[in-house]
């Protein structure tokens, strides 16, 4: 063979190694990421309302949108759900007609609650018109430092950053809700958590008395995020953790059983403390 041709071979066995290795560092990239992207993030929810409160023609008309993860969906409830429950209470209490449309998807992060807020119509739609808006989110943000806790320890310095990320995205996505409003400000509740995690006796059981006093660890820091990012917009923050556990009581009674949610007993706890820091509306 000759020289040039040995070269012309050469040329090409580096072009297909080339393209067989990608981008330079991209598989690297991928694997030491801090965050990477989901490739099953969930959808926005499909809109749907529900009417409950005065069916009086004259009664006032307020409408609620629930926004968040698993919790805002009512899994596991064995109930309406978490919004559809406020805005019952909510029309009993002042006697209006309301309309409630509850955005809460389970597993939804807040890149991906902030995404719908950027780019999903409906959600942008059923926000503006809202009177009262739910946000439930955050938790599912810190399940990675659960699977690094259980396997070589996680603590304070090793999930502050990824809470204070978590808070970031929680400002943006507050910020988004205020400017969809554009011609109007709605009441805008966020709740923190009991616990990012499993409690009571599910949590002892598979985590032991260790998992339980971590993640109270953890579930302190994301909600100082949270209720500093409510803060910051304006809006108010809903304190779960006595509500679930006042003076340091076991929240297992308001729990499913998966240990993770809020039962019946536990949503309409919730709904409560909504429901008390909830002006009437005007």
């Amino acid at each position: 063979m000759s020289v040039r041709s040995r070269a012309a071979v050469g040329a090409l066995l580096l072009l297909v190694c080339a393209a067989c290795a990608g981008p330079a560092g991209g598989a690297r990239a991928a694997r030491t990421s801090s965050r990477p992207a989901s490739p099953s993030a969930p959808a926005p929810a499909a809109p749907s309302t529900t009417e409950t409160g005065s069916t009086d023609p004259a009664a006032r008309t307020v409408r609620v949108v629930g926004l968040g993860d698993s919790v805002m969906a009512g899994t596991n409830c064995g109930c309406a759900g978490l919004a559809e429950e406020y805005g019952s209470a909510l029309g009993s209490r002042d006697g209006d007609h309301v309309l409630v449309t509850n955005l809460g998807v389970g597993g939804t992060v807040t890149d991906d609650l902030l995404e719908n807020l950027q780019g999903d119509t409906a959600t942008r739609s059923a926000i503006a018109a809202a009177n009262v808006v739910l946000v439930t989110i955050g938790a599912n943000d810190l399940l990675p430092e659960l699977d690094e806790w259980r396997s070589e320890g996680c603590d304070d310095a090793c999930f502050s950053g990824p809470a204070a990320r978590m808070g970031r995205n929680l400002t943006k996505i507050l910020a988004a809700v205020d400017a969809v409003q554009a011609g109007h400000r709605a009441t805008v509740l966020v709740t923190d958590y009991w616990n990012v995690f499993t409690d009571g006796d599910v949590a002892r059981s598979t985590g032991g008395q260790a998992q339980v006093e971590w993640s109270a660890d953890i579930t302190a820091a994301a909600n100082d995020q949270i209720c500093a990012a409510a803060r910051s917009a304006g809006d108010t923050c809903v304190d779960l953790v006595p509500v679930f556990k006042p003076s340091g009581a076991d929240p297992t009674r308001l729990l499913a059983s998966d240990g993770d949610h809020p039962n019946a007993a536990g949503v309409q706890a919730i709904v409560a403390a909504l429901l008390a820091a909830t002006p009437a509306q005007r």
